[in-house]
């Protein structure tokens, strides 16, 4: 019988399974990290064993606000505020009432007295009547700190984070052109890098345009693996505008008029970051803690086939929710290969050799969180159900001359698998999936039907007349590879074209899809998927340019995914 294993985990406790919660004496053997902001707000991870359901983490004398029980082995706590440059001990307490402490102490980091500057100043003009709301952007502020515009004060000095504040502008003169400073409560400061002008009339900003301003986003917090989409509220929104999280720009930034912006987040670290947004002409705006960046949390429901051969490369289906790109999986403890996440919800992948009976399947997201099945797979010497089913071809016709791609459907196909037609080697086998083949006929010194035959890991299945030799090109399919799709992907959608040849550009305007939720795969010469992002940098991609250095060759096979 299966049971559900949900799992939340750092990567040194992949290898822990939970067990059956019980009132053992709680024990831990890690806290990673030992230190964070005394601002709180960073996740920590307690590792050991004894942990049941509704056990509670203090931080000295703070209660942790919120606490995650990832089975018996392991806690994530949220750090509650501290004072900065001290260390307290964290304890762990189960409703038992069963008490153990961290060995290690855990320290609020100093504040970083020496990192004050200001980069920018918006707007850099106002009215001499005082009033002018002005943002102002660097790094270590501090509370308690005063903003001076020449010698006289702001006011309404309102501290957003260490990044952003605002201050509301004194009375000047006319004409006035003055330096901006900021002083911390320490002493420190800090000028701003071109000066605040005191002029008549109402108050302008950098460049001209309006001052933007961020009052809502929907929804506020996603995958800190980046990719959410989210609808951002405010004002003084132009063309051009780009907004930032954490300092990171996002994409796919869509300005729908001038108090509403689409777009989707860049990727981050777990936590809240401040939102960004900033006008052509150098005016911004932005809210602290606007978004906050969650750790993934996947959920694996099924696998199927659920049973193998003992020598692994059995193509599976692994399905649930929130799968990342870059998750991993594993089988009976041992890596899987060929491993794709094609969707949320989707994941394929083939088994590694295992031994005979039940194994444990695990799907691990970039950040460590961790979800699995018990006994999800099992390794067999001889399967009750077969896994490999050659099902149809399309097109069924084609040339005695031979060269007629075509697609061969079934289910059980892998990397590495034979191709006959009319028991002759086909060439050019691509396999792109567990239930996809991409392949070239051989040529046929006869005409008429011809057995299809896949064969994987010496299992064949055959499909008795599946593809029919004509005695010329008349009556069968053009050879030529099917154009790509023209209608587009939709967000959230995934498929299987074959490209008709070109550049990545040509390539990425085929799909449909809008570059920044783009991801593309294609499979080298051993039969391994190749990823291509348009908007990642050089460095992600550098695979898929050295495995087509020249453009992507007509009638390549091609797996895309619209985010």
């Amino acid at each position: 019988m299966r049971h559900r294993l949900t799992l939340l985990a750092v990567v040194a406790a992949l290898g822990l399974l939970p067990g059956t919660a019980s009132a053992e004496q709680p024990v831990v053997t890690s806290m990673l990290p030992a230190n964070a902001d005394a601002a709180g707000g960073n996740l920590i991870v307690i590792s050991g064993t004894g942990f049941t359901s509704g056990a509670t983490v203090r931080f000295g004398t703070a209660l942790s606000p919120n606490v995650t029980i990832a089975g018996t082995t392991a806690i994530i706590a949220t750090v509650p505020p501290g004072a900065a440059g001290t260390s307290v001990t964290v304890l762990v307490t189960n409703p038992d009432g069963s008490v153990v402490a961290v060995p290690t102490p855990f320290t609020y980091n100093a504040a970083p007295i020496s990192a004050l500057a200001v980069t920018a100043v918006s707007p850099s003009t106002g009215a001499a009547a005082g009033g002018t709301v002005v943002t102002i952007s660097g790094t270590g502020f501090l509370p308690g700190a005063t903003v001076y515009f020449g010698s006289t004060p702001g006011t309404n000095v309102s501290l957003t984070d260490s990044t952003l504040l605002t201050v509301t502008a004194p009375v000047g003169a006319v004409g006035w052109v003055v330096n901006v400073r900021v002083t911390n409560a320490n002493g420190l400061t800090a000028l701003a890098p071109v000066p605040y002008t005191f002029g008549s009339g109402a108050p302008t900003s950098v460049g001209g345009g309006a001052q933007p301003t961020i009052s809502a986003l929907s929804p506020n917090s996603g995958t800190a693996a980046g990719g959410t989409r989210v609808t951002l509220l405010g004002s003084g929104f132009v063309s051009g505008i780009t907004v930032s999280f954490g300092g990171v720009p996002a994409t796919s930034v869509n300005v729908v008029n001038s108090t509403q912006i689409t777009l989707t987040t860049p990727s981050g670290a777990v936590g809240p970051v401040a939102v960004m947004v900033t006008s052509p002409g150098g005016s911004f705006g932005g809210v602290s803690n606007g978004f906050t960046y969650l750790v993934a949390t996947p959920q694996l429901a099924s696998v199927a086939p659920s049973e193998g051969l003992l020598v692994g490369g059995t193509p599976i289906t692994l399905t649930g929710s929130g799968f990342v790109v870059g998750a991993s999986v594993t089988i009976g403890g041992q890596p899987a290969r060929n491993v794709i996440v094609t969707s949320p919800t989707t994941i394929t992948a083939v088994t590694p050799p295992g031994v005979p009976g039940g194994a444990v399947v695990l799907v691990t997201n970039p950040g460590g969180i961790i979800t699995g099945l018990a006994t999800g797979f099992t390794y067999s010497a001889t399967p009750a159900v077969a896994t490999l089913a050659v099902t149809g071809v399309s097109p069924s016709s084609g040339p005695m001359a031979g060269g007629t791609l075509v697609t061969i459907t079934g289910q059980g196909f892998a990397a590495g698998a034979i191709v006959t037609i009319g028991g002759v080697p086909a060439t050019n086998v691509t396999v792109l999936g567990p239930t996809q083949i991409l392949a070239s006929t051989p040529a046929s010194s006869v005409s008429g039907p011809a057995t299809v035959v896949v064969t994987v890991n010496n299992f064949g299945n055959a499909l008795n007349g599946a593809f029919t030799y004509t005695s010329s090109s008349t009556g069968g399919t053009a050879t030529t590879p099917p154009t790509t799709q023209t209608s587009g992907l939709a967000p959230g959608s995934s498929g299987l074209f074959v490209f008709r040849g070109g550049s990545n550009a040509d390539l990425a305007v085929a799909t449909g899809c809008p570059a920044g939720r783009l991801v593309l795969w294609a499979t080298d010469t051993k039969g391994q998927w190749v990823g291509y992002i348009p908007t990642a940098p050089a460095v992600i991609n550098v695979s898929w340019e050295a495995l087509f250095p020249s453009g992507i060759p007509a009638g390549t096979p091609i797996y895309v995914r619209c985010s």
